[in-house]
């Protein structure tokens, strides 16, 4: 067993969210990998579920800050401190309680890793994008989280990520999450391998969409041949 499979997933299997153990391990290695050209933000923190994947993954790596952006609201905030604080990452999460749009204005740390799972409307996904991405620093991460099955993040990654020319290494994890590189400029085998993964990740939307609704019908040992399978055509 990994590490995260250790010490992370006890910590969020009682944890509310939508995240699936692909995803919240690709956090978790994600900002391990910091290594300190900026810090970490995430837009949408909710019960803190990705919160500590994205906390325990910087604490096994460079100890990168994390800033957790959401309103914040209601006993919510309560339950995301006391998951934040039993996880052991209290001292590297500051929650900015705020939407991510007017919260980006005050915001000017250069950012390696941007984990955006916020607002699900096309225009303020949109906007989410236009005003945090150029937040991060050449070779960061970015990660978008709900692009296969809600239509506005979906848009804006086919549109910003997969068909871009500023993001190489796009790869979709099994679930719903975009993750790419953002670089100055990709190449052609960059943006041919990304249109790849586009195609995949579109036909895995399409397929999942049939069955979704039916998903208890699958066998498991059949639901984890597909999850096994996706991973290695990408």
């Amino acid at each position: 067993m990994n590490d995260f499979s250790v010490h992370v997933k006890p910590l969020i299997a009682d944890v509310p969210g939508w995240l699936t153990d692909e995803e919240s391990e690709a956090l978790y290695d994600l900002a391990r990998a910091c290594t300190g050209k900026g810090v970490i933000v995430e837009i949408g923190s909710w019960m803190g579920k990705s919160t500590i994947c994205l906390g325990r993954g910087s604490l096994a790596g460079a100890s990168i800050p994390i800033y957790a952006i959401d309103p914040h609201t209601d006993h919510r905030f309560g339950d995301f401190k006391a998951n934040v604080d039993r996880a052991g990452i209290t001292e590297l999460v500051t929650p900015i309680a705020s939407l991510s749009q007017p919260a980006a204005d005050d915001f000017h740390e250069p950012i390696e890793l941007l984990f955006v799972d916020g607002s699900h409307e096309y225009d303020l996904v949109l906007e989410d994008f236009e005003k945090w991405v150029p937040k991060v620093v050449d070779g960061g991460w970015v990660a978008f989280h709900d692009t296969t099955w809600t239509a506005g993040p979906r848009k804006v990654v086919g549109q910003a990520v997969y068909r871009s020319s500023r993001f190489k290494d796009a790869r979709f994890v099994v679930g719903s999450t975009t993750v790419a590189r953002k670089v100055d400029r990709n190449s052609f085998v960059d943006r041919a391998r990304n249109r790849y993964v586009l195609g995949v990740k579109t036909a895995f939307w399409l397929g999942s969409s049939i069955v979704k609704k039916q998903r208890r019908l699958l066998p498991k040992p059949v639901e984890r041949l597909g999850r096994k399978l996706l991973k290695v055509i990408q």
